[in-house]
């Protein structure tokens, strides 16, 4: 089919209003909206009689970037910083110890079990590595759960600064297969690794002040004020890429500021970008959904669902209990339940196309491995999310209160 340009905003509109329908049905039978959305976008895309072809890896990848910076940046300007402080460490331990993990777990597994080279491996580890904030928020949110003081801010915390150390191993790992660097040094990739943080952390801190300053001393109309914000979350996604850092903590440090510093017009910003960010979740979840070729699955089919099983009950708890292994004051109940909630969503299908885009030998599977091990997250942990809490302790579902007869 021959796309034009109205064909596509057609097409583009059509699909989001599909989405919103699809996605309410889905709640009604207890399935996991962002499922919902994904199924959608894989419909789509395969170039049938009555359907048409994508595969534009590389602005799949630039779109899904910035969608995800939306993302991250609302969920750090949601933020209580307040309620992180007490548990910042055991999240940032999560965040990055916990990827990292995870990673060499996965990694393992893949090597002895399915014959893959290490760096193959390894790659597949990284890209699967980081639980997606934009999953768990929704599953969250969705599933109306009260969890215990300290339970949901360690996960809001982890999804939210984990895709840093996951995008850094994936692109580094990609990078070494593409110029075969076996030779690179750990001392060299612990450089670029504290490099590409330290930017990150520290154009975010800057532009988060900066923006602080601009929106207080001038006089902006009430509806400028998210237009600004959003293009600083687009300035800094550039910035970061010119210089190397690490965009998705530039911006989730800038909403972390922005959001916990008291100043005019702030609550509009926060409604606007809750929309803006259902609206950027279901893009990038549809555009993904596209990217993957329905046709390629069953080929890998069962080398995902093994990965999938791997990652839910080894590699995930591994990575788990032992970068929480410092806090005693965490009961294995809890630590249980960060193990199961480690939700993947569409964050392991944008690192995935890294590879791709890069050309790297066996990008394509790791691409569809990684779509399974999404969407059986999904279906295993983002349905079971509220029953796990209740079974472990740490939440409860909300109840609606009945009216007064």
């Amino acid at each position: 089919m021959h796309l034009t340009y109205p064909t596509i905003l057609l097409l583009g509109a059509a699909l989001i209003i599909l989405n919103l329908i699809a996605s309410r049905f889905a709640a009604r039978l207890g399935a996991p909206t962002l499922l919902a959305t994904l199924a959608i976008g894989l419909s789509f895309g395969n170039g049938g009689m009555y359907d048409f072809y994508y595969n534009n890896p590389s602005l799949t990848l630039h779109i899904s970037e910035l969608a995800l910076c939306v993302i991250i940046f609302t969920g750090g300007f949601e933020s209580n910083w307040t309620a992180f402080k007490p548990i910042l460490w055991r999240g940032i331990s999560l965040a990055t110890l916990g990827v990292l993990l995870t990673m060499i777990a996965i990694g393992a597994l893949a090597h002895f079990l399915l014959g893959w080279p290490w760096l193959q491996s390894l790659l597949l580890g990284a890209v699967v590595s980081g639980t997606d904030a934009a999953a768990v928020f929704s599953i969250l949110e969705n599933s109306k759960l009260k969890l215990n003081k300290g339970v949901r801010e360690i996960l809001e915390l982890e999804s939210g600064a984990n895709d840093p150390m996951a995008f850094f191993l994936t692109l580094t790992l990609s990078a070494l297969m593409v110029h075969d660097s076996t030779e690179t040094s750990a001392l060299f990739l612990a450089g670029d690794f504290i490099w590409s943080m330290l930017v990150g952390l520290g154009t975010g801190t800057l532009a988060g002040k900066f923006i602080l300053v601009l929106v207080r001393r001038i006089p902006l109309k009430r509806g400028q004020f998210p237009i600004v914000l959003l293009s600083w979350v687009v300035i800094l996604y550039s910035v970061n890429h010119l210089l190397h850092g690490s965009a998705f903590l530039a911006v989730y440090v800038a909403g972390i500021i922005l959001g916990n510093s008291p100043w005019v017009q702030r609550d509009i910003n926060v409604h606007f970008f809750e929309s803006l960010s259902w609206l950027m979740e279901t893009a990038l979840f549809l555009i993904l959904g596209l990217q993957v070729k329905i046709y390629s699955l069953p080929e890998v089919m069962w080398e995902g669902l093994l990965m999938a099983f791997l990652l839910i009950f080894v590699a995930r708890p591994a990575g788990v209990f032992a970068s929480l292994a410092f806090f005693k004051n965490l009961s294995w109940r809890t630590q249980s339940f960060f193990a199961w909630v480690g939700l993947r969503g569409a964050t392991p299908i944008v690192f995935a196309l890294i590879p791709v885009v890069d050309k790297v030998p066996g990008a394509m599977k790791i691409l569809n491995i990684a779509f399974i091990i999404v969407v059986v997250s999904i279906l295993v942990q983002g349905t079971t999310v509220a029953a796990a809490a209740k079974a472990m302790g740490v939440g409860n579902v909300e109840r609606k209160k009945r009216p007064a007869a």
